[in-house]
């Protein structure tokens, strides 16, 4: 006998997505489905009931943020338990990290070893004596203006423009800063965030913090499609755009010129605020950012992460002239501000050069093992960006991401398949992200991708179904 539950329309009035959500709850508080059942896939309730995937796809989100459900990326939709929080994302994977003959690890876009480890600790055991009365008080507003001031300098580029120490507001890491902002911006009893239909899992953890629904923008080679963007505001009134511009995560793409002015005269239309992830950015270029095209309108999060450390956990909010008050309040609301040893510690990484001399050492590392994938990965193409951690590869006919994923760690080797940056219920491209930041050694790293090209040549011969 079958075990599979469908919801019905019976009963429940004439908006379908309504009657969606009743059937469900009926069958949760009646017993009939019970923590951690999972739920028919989207599409195929709709082909059941004769209703689009879009009308489902609400019902489950509705329910999502009701607590009623839960989502696990990659996996489906599932009564939620009781009492049970979500787990923590994995935001640090350590396989990989040891011998060659352990997991490989291509999954996780960390930071290159580069000794900053000793040097930061040895820097830490020689920071000047702190002034009489340190560390009985809690953090003050003015205690990181010079931190601010440095990391100004840090970030400026043409591509943002004038960036001043009273713009940046710190936070502890990136991820940080986007719930600062979102919790700074967003108003009502349940706002709406856009961002591309393949995005960083940590814009969707962020929402859900401030209970937000969040909203899925196809996009194409040159970043959002101004067309999908202008309706997804027209009929969601969404509030505000999670996007990165400069190097998307996962694809690597970056935003054209011509598409970010698009966007902005969409966002002036709509009321749309911006917040632009740039962690990742490349390069120095003098592409305007959305900070320069749109000042009224646009925050960028940024980070130390990439190029220091991320177990310092220093982020920063660039606001454009005179609006940085306003994420300031809210980060000060939350936390005070930085610590008095991280902040020293920062300051004296910037000041005396080392965040430089880590930062240009983290880049060789990058760019030697960027070329290596892309020499033997050549065949297929991968996607690419010099200064970027790491690539994105559509897979050969014959590969699924999720055979190839079993396949890679039957050899040793993780890898991150697309399905685990698309939102709830969103369409995801038979590709993988590739990191190169994720071994310690080049020759563990090289390994790696020898074994993934022996695979990706050599695709099964009977398809899934």
């Amino acid at each position: 006998m079958s075990t599979i539950w469908w919801p019905s329309l019976d009963g429940g009035g004439p908006v379908k997505h309504q009657a969606l959500k009743r059937s469900i709850q009926e069958a949760v508080g009646s017993g009939t489905i019970a923590p951690g059942h999972r739920l028919p896939p989207v599409r195929e309730v709709a082909w059941r009931l004769g209703v689009t995937p879009g009308t489902v796809a609400r019902a489950y989100k509705d329910l999502v943020e009701q607590e009623v459900l839960r989502a696990v990326v990659g996996r489906g939709t599932f009564v939620a338990e009781p009492d049970m929080p979500a787990p923590l994302p994995a935001l640090i994977d350590p396989s990989g990290m040891g011998p060659e003959g352990e997991m490989l690890n291509l999954r996780t876009a960390q930071v290159a070893d580069v000794g900053q480890g000793r040097m930061l600790h040895e820097l830490l055991k020689n920071l000047p004596d702190p002034p009489l009365g340190a560390y009985v008080g809690y953090p003050r507003p003015e205690a990181d203006a010079p931190l601010r001031a440095l990391l100004a300098e840090w970030f400026a580029t043409p591509a943002h423009g004038p960036l001043e120490a009273e713009d940046l507001v710190l936070t502890s890491g990136a991820q940080h800063g986007m719930v600062v902002l979102l919790q700074a911006l967003l108003h009502g009893p349940r706002p709406v965030v856009l961002t591309e239909e393949l995005a960083y899992p940590g814009f969707r953890h962020a929402a859900a913090l401030v209970r937000a629904e969040i909203r899925g923008i196809a996009f194409d080679g040159e970043g959002l499609l101004p067309e999908a963007l202008e309706r997804a505001c027209r009929e969601s009134g969404a509030q505000l755009l999670c996007t990165s511009a400069e190097a998307h995560n996962p694809t690597t793409i970056r935003t054209s010129p011509e598409r970010r002015a698009q966007i902005v005269s969409i966002a002036r239309q709509y009321n749309l605020q911006i917040i632009d992830d740039d962690c990742f950015r490349s390069d120095a270029g003098e592409d305007a950012s959305y900070r320069r095209l749109a000042p009224e309108r646009s925050w960028v999060v940024t980070t130390l992460s990439k190029t220091l450390s991320p177990d310092l956990r220093l982020g920063a909010i660039l606001s454009a002239p005179g609006r940085a008050m306003l994420p300031r309040i809210a980060a000060q609301q939350q936390f005070f501000g930085l610590s008095r040893p991280t902040v020293s510690l920062a300051e004296a990484a910037l000041s005396g050069g080392l965040a430089a001399r880590v930062r240009d050492a983290v880049l060789k590392v990058q760019s030697r093992r960027l070329d290596y994938l892309n020499r033997r990965l050549a065949p297929w193409q991968p996607r690419s960006r010099e200064g970027v951690p790491f690539a994105w590869l559509d897979l050969p006919r014959g590969w699924r991401p999720s055979s190839l994923s079993r396949a890679a760690e039957a050899k040793n080797i993780r890898i991150k398949p697309a399905d685990e940056f698309a939102l709830i219920d969103g369409r995801a491209p038979s590709a993988v992200r590739l990191a190169l930041t994720g071994l310690r050694e080049d020759a563990a790293f090289e390994a790696a991708i020898d074994r993934l090209a022996a695979l990706l040549a050599a695709p099964p011969h009977v398809m899934e179904v």
